[in-house]
């Protein structure tokens, strides 16, 4: 049991310093990929991994793996706001903000649903989310680094813009595929939601056309191109979800949800180290608040579950 505990632990672990560095990758090919044609190419390679695991699936288990007539819509809709929508907003803000900045807002979605309870559901808000929900702001005020005397940067505002449309993609997606998840299998699913949305996205991609006829002569630039391809097509948008999800079987979801805060921290390090990310004192204090802000409502919630 101990043992298994553990080979959980390392399964969560592996996905959640995947993700964090998913960040960093993605950063460094929308410098160089107009981002439709990237967040296509991701999925499609995405796709293609899939489509082999759940052939093996339907192989070794002898499943009749598909989709009931009456979801199929529900599986188009979800797959274009949480792959489509969602990671075409996440590239457009990468173009105009930091990694670990990008990473930052984005582990900040339990915060936003429950904005999105107060707006959608007429929740009250209690007073210890009021407060976290300040200090986490607060946060990421300081990742930000406006100082006196500096130009304000219109572009930041415009990258956090992106990265709220985002936000508010994944939870309405999250919401439904919730719904989703208690009749289909959680890989089969993916698998269905990310073929319908790089459809989507084969369509945006015409629009950056132009664009990628300049890459094809740039061929000093095609290994790495390639390689973060392939790591964000198939490591983080496949494998990073299997481990996710193997491993969340083994410690439950309340565990493995407190690995997710560790994400803006893995990025911010890797950020530093590969894409010479500016890092400052100020910065390293808006992640840790961010982060404790986040832990503390996790384990609130977490102790009032087990209150119930």
């Amino acid at each position: 049991m101990v043992a298994e505990k553990k080979f959980g632990n390392l399964l969560v672990g592996l996905s959640i310093f995947v993700f964090g560095i998913n960040f960093v990758s993605m950063k460094f090919l929308v410098e160089h990929l107009p981002p439709f044609t990237l967040i296509f190419l991701r999925f499609a390679i995405a796709s293609i991994f899939l489509w082999l695991i759940v052939g093996i699936k339907r192989t070794k288990n002898k499943e009749k793996l598909q989709i009931e007539k009456e979801d199929k819509g529900a599986v188009i809709v979800t797959g274009f706001l949480g792959i489509a929508v969602y990671y075409s907003f996440n590239a457009l803000a990468l173009t105009y903000i930091s990694a670990s900045l990008s990473s930052l807002i984005c582990a900040m979605i339990p915060i936003f649903t429950l904005l999105a309870n107060v707006l959608i559901y007429k929740k009250k808000f209690k007073a210890f989310e009021i407060i976290n929900f300040i200090i986490a702001t607060f946060g990421v005020i300081l990742v930000l680094d406006i100082r006196p005397g500096n130009e304000f940067n219109f572009s930041q505002i415009i990258g956090i813009v992106y990265m709220l449309l985002a936000i508010f993609s994944w939870i309405a997606y999250t919401i439904k595929t919730y719904e989703l998840q208690t009749k289909y299998d959680s890989i089969y699913l993916l698998y269905k939601q990310t073929m319908a949305a790089t459809v989507f996205l084969l369509i945006l991609a015409f629009i950056d056309g132009a664009k990628i006829i300049k890459l094809i002569n740039q061929t000093h630039l095609w290994p790495a191109l390639i390689g973060n391809l392939m790591f964000v097509g198939i490591v983080s948008s496949a494998l990073g979800y299997l481990l996710y999800i193997q491993g969340m079987k083994i410690i439950g979801v309340e565990i493995a949800s407190l690995y997710m805060n560790l994400i803006p921290a893995i990025t911010a390090i890797v950020s530093y180290i590969f894409l010479k990310e500016d890092m400052n004192g100020k910065k390293v204090f808006g992640i840790i608040i961010v982060i404790v802000s986040l832990y503390a409502i996790a384990l609130k919630d977490k102790m009032w579950q087990s209150k119930g």
